[in-house]
C-alpha cells in the first residue's frame, strides 16, 4: 500500500501539467489581450457566448481584464462563418454538440443540416457498437467451445452448454440487427 501512495502522489502532482485543456484561457492569452481574434476563433468553432464570462473569471485571477465588447464583436463574425448549412452537416457528422449560437435565417439551414449529419453519426455509432459486441460474443463463444472440450465434470459441461446456447442466441439477434444495416458477411454459423 505504501508503494502505491509513493507512485500516485507524484502522478497526481503532474495532473495540472498534463491536463492543460481544462483551463478556459491561459494566462498568456489573458495578458495578450487579443480579444477580437479570440472571439472570431471561438465563434467560428460554435462556442457559446457564456465563454466570455468564464474567461473573465479566469483572467481576473491573473490580474487581467477581458474586453468583452471586442470579444463579442469577433464572436459575431466567427459565428457567421460557423452557421452555414455545410458546416452544420459537418458538425453533426462529427457528433459535436451544438450550443445554439446560430440565429436568423441561417439558423434553420444550419440546424436542418446539423440534425441530418447527427442522425447519420448516431446510426454509425450504433452500427459500430453492434459490430463490437458481435466480435466480443464470437470470441466468447470460441472460448466456451474450447472450455467445453476441456471440461472435466458433467456439471461444468452443462453450465458451458447453457452459456454456449445463450451466446448463440444473442449472436443470432445481433446478426439480424446488423442485417438491418445491410452488413455484408453476416453469418449464422453458430
Amino acid at each position: 500500500m505504501i508503494r502505491v501512495k509513493h507512485v500516485l502522489m507524484p502522478a497526481m502532482a503532474l495532473l495540472p501539467v498534463l491536463l492543460p485543456g481544462c483551463a478556459v484561457i491561459s494566462e498568456e492569452q489573458c495578458r495578450a489581450g487579443n480579444w477580437y481574434e479570440l472571439g472570431v476563433q471561438d465563434g467560428s468553432r460554435g462556442v457559446g457566448q457564456a465563454k466570455v464570462y468564464e474567461m473573465a473569471q479566469e483572467c481576473q485571477q491573473y490580474g487581467a481584464r477581458v474586453d468583452s465588447d471586442a470579444w463579442l464583436r469577433g464572436h459575431e463574425e466567427g459565428v457567421e462563418e460557423y452557421c452555414t448549412a455545410e458546416n452544420g452537416y459537418v458538425e453533426g457528422r462529427r457528433g459535436r454538440d451544438y450550443q445554439g449560437v446560430c440565429t436568423g435565417p441561417t439558423a434553420d439551414l444550419f440546424l436542418r443540416e446539423y440534425q441530418r449529419g447527427l442522425a447519420l453519426y448516431r446510426v454509425e455509432q450504433q452500427y459500430r457498437q453492434l459490430v463490437s459486441r458481435h466480435e466480443y460474443l464470437r470470441d466468447e463463444l470460441f472460448a466456451v467451445r474450447a472450455a467445453l472440450n476441456a471440461a472435466e465434470s458433467e456439471e461444468e459441461r452443462q453450465a458451458l452448454q447453457l452459456r454456449r446456447r445463450s451466446l448463440r442466441q444473442e449472436l443470432r439477434l445481433l446478426d439480424l440487427e446488423l442485417h438491418r444495416f445491410g452488413a455484408p458477411g453476416v453469418s449464422f454459423w453458430y
